[in-house]
């Protein structure tokens, strides 16, 4: 295990403001992970992302290109992404979910997206890709299945990431690199509480709450998260995985949650859907037309400060990929921007005020 730790600075509530140390880098909380699946956020370098303190990289992904044998070659991942802040990498997990696959007890036999073949990925080969990737926090290999599915299929899956992860902590080996466990259990909550019993004998330097964000209710998701924070460590890092709605993510700093990432601000940004404070815009529509001003007369980042919402609606239906880069800087920057201001808020006793910008749906 890794020298990883938490030092919380202030509470209000149970939201918290805290620091994340490792490897002698520091995760300022609430954080939001942009990401870089492929070691890379879709249009756009990482360097426009001068105050993010970690990035998401894919273990599924980079597995299979260019290879971690390759990356650990060349330096390990962050030399590869010239990247010297905090990467953490998904295990695979959601993939094993997401594209179709067959699971048994000892791993998950995928399709290679990328040329049709069939492989099969163990907790033990996850954890393996990782150690060789470098990163500085690892994810067990966990069984990620729809929040309708049935009790006794929730139960299964907790089961089977029970045992995942026992072989992810016996193989992994890089002591430069935390290890993170993962919760599941969809809506039940007599399942949460036996998934974080599992993860908590397993001893991890933090913990993911997984299976959320899939098609749940926000009051559906924020009373789960209410549950199962409350049996957490409260010295370790707690991740949702997977949401980058920010009245969601609003919604589970109240609960204590410190760290989020989801694809959604950029792949949003890529359809003209772009954050303003606590709203949205299209930019697409016509109203944007003759429209000489920025998105955002208060935003820092470099689309705001260089580009109107005139030109950006012209590119988006003209020079539709030219558009990407400065539209996904825009609402990764903002979405950086609403953290910073509820961590802010936390360190002066006034969530409450600042939450309210983000009740409603």
């Amino acid at each position: 295990m890794s020298n990883l730790n938490l030092n919380i600075i202030k509470k209000d509530g149970n939201a918290r403001a805290t620091e994340i140390i490792l490897n002698n880098k520091i995760i300022k909380t609430p954080s939001f992970m942009p990401v870089a699946t492929r070691g890379a956020i879709k249009s756009t370098p990482h360097m426009f992302l001068n105050n993010t303190d970690v990035l998401l990289a894919n273990t599924y992904h980079l597995h299979l290109r260019p290879g971690s044998d390759i990356i650990k070659e060349l330096g390990g991942i962050h030399k590869f992404m010239n990247w010297d802040k905090v990467i953490l990498t998904d295990s695979g997990g959601f993939q094993a979910w997401s594209i179709p696959t067959k699971i048994n007890d000892d791993g998950v036999i995928f399709k290679n997206v990328y040329d049709g073949s069939s492989f099969e990925m163990t907790p033990e080969m996850s954890i393996e890709t990782q150690n060789k990737l470098g990163s500085d926090i690892a994810m067990i290999f966990d069984c990620l299945i729809d929040i309708n599915d049935p009790e006794e299929k929730q139960l299964a899956a907790i089961n089977l990431t029970r045992a995942w992860g026992l072989k992810s902590k016996e193989k992994h080996a890089n002591r430069k690199q935390s290890l993170f466990g993962i919760l599941q259990g969809g809506l039940h909550k007599d399942l949460r509480e036996l998934s974080a019993k599992y993860m908590i004998e397993q001893n991890y330097d933090g913990y993911a709450i997984g299976g959320l964000a899939i098609g749940e209710t926000r009051s559906e998701r924020k009373d789960i998260v209410n549950f199962t924070t409350k049996l957490l460590p409260e010295n370790k890092p707690r991740y949702v995985m997977g949401l980058g709605d920010l009245h969601g993510i609003v919604d589970l700093i109240e609960e204590g949650i410190d760290i989020f990432d989801c694809v959604w601000p950029a792949r949003l940004a890529r359809h003209g859907k772009l954050v303003d404070g606590n709203d949205y815009i299209n930019i697409k529509n016509k109203r944007y037309e003759n429209d000489p001003n920025p998105i955002s007369k208060d935003c820092p980042c470099f689309t705001c400060k260089n580009f109107s919402k005139a030109y950006l609606r012209h590119l988006i239906h003209n020079e539709n990929t030219s558009s990407w880069l400065y539209l996904t800087v825009h609402n990764l920057i903002q979405t950086e921007i609403i953290l910073d201001e509820a961590r802010r808020s936390i360190l002066e006793s006034s969530f409450n005020q600042f939450k309210k910008r983000y009740q409603d749906e």
